[in-house]
């Protein structure tokens, strides 16, 4: 539902991801805190989607969590346990201790956005990233503690056990300027590495139309592209089933194969016609 309506957000950099994502946290506790009496205004959701924002993209500018393997989910888990606890009105050291929790929560591999293993979780991921960050959050106001060093610790920590013993990078400090620069899928709701592939398989398409010839004249297809696409969505063989191939009708799980999605283009630019 968020990624429908937000047409699926983007934020691009050494880790990539969704950043309106944190909307499933930050709605689900603004709607309770509401129910409950407690005045909130749209500033306030606002205010939430700015901070969760700059919190996943900063951290994603010089981070890259999917070279160790991990998904960009886990930056959705951290960035929401940061803005609900100040939704909750936990106090700063609460909030640390959350976010240390977050940290230390079981991490999401990337393996269910690959070939062999891409399925229906990566439509998942992110909501579940939500709850535990609503969980977490709640846990600590409940007089949970948290972990000083869940990132440094030697051997234990983050650094060393998830992210080969490298320390986070920052950029730039916490502002607005991740919101300001998310990008929009507003031509195609394809993966957003796909986005110039299809842009040309729809001009292609279009020029063999005023030709009078159709994808049955072409006699093969060479696609050159970024170093991204080809590790995400260079997908080689049978497509192993609906994940890895959707389309329009499953907008919340963009189609993650390069060649599907460039093809069925050139074959048809009428989306149901090809599905």
């Amino acid at each position: 539902m968020i990624r429908w309506l937000d047409f699926n957000d983007c934020f691009l950099a050494a880790e990539w991801g969704h950043p309106s994502d944190n909307l499933g946290a930050i709605l689900a506790v603004a709607d309770h805190l509401a129910r409950q009496g407690q005045k909130l205004t749209v500033h306030d959701i606002l205010t939430s989607m700015i901070q969760a924002h700059e919190i996943q993209g900063c951290l994603a500018l010089l981070n890259s969590f999917n070279r160790v393997g991990l998904d960009h989910v886990v930056l959705v888990k951290v960035a929401s346990t940061a803005v609900v606890s100040k939704l909750l009105g936990l106090n700063r050291d609460q909030t640390i201790d959350a976010i240390s929790q977050a940290w230390a929560d079981g991490q999401s591999l990337r393996t269910y956005r690959h070939a062999p293993n891409t399925m229906s979780r990566k439509s998942w991921a992110a909501g579940d990233a939500c709850a535990r960050a609503v969980n977490i959050a709640l846990l600590v106001k409940r007089g949970e503690t948290g972990m000083p060093s869940v990132l440094t610790a030697k051997t234990w920590g983050f650094y060393d056990v998830l992210f080969k013993g490298k320390p986070f990078e920052f950029q730039r400090p916490y502002g607005s300027y991740i919101m300001e620069n998310v990008l929009f899928k507003i031509s195609f709701p394809a993966e957003f590495h796909a986005q110039t592939a299809v842009e040309i398989a729809h001009t292609f398409h279009n020029k063999l139309k005023s030709l009078g010839k159709t994808s049955d004249d072409i006699k093969s297809v060479k696609i050159r592209t970024q170093e991204a696409a080809m590790r995400i969505i260079n997908k080689k063989g049978p497509l192993a089933n609906f994940a890895d191939r959707e389309w329009v009708y499953s907008r919340e799980i963009p189609p993650l194969s390069l060649t599907y999605f460039a093809h069925i283009v050139m074959i048809s630019t009428t989306w149901s016609r090809i599905l």
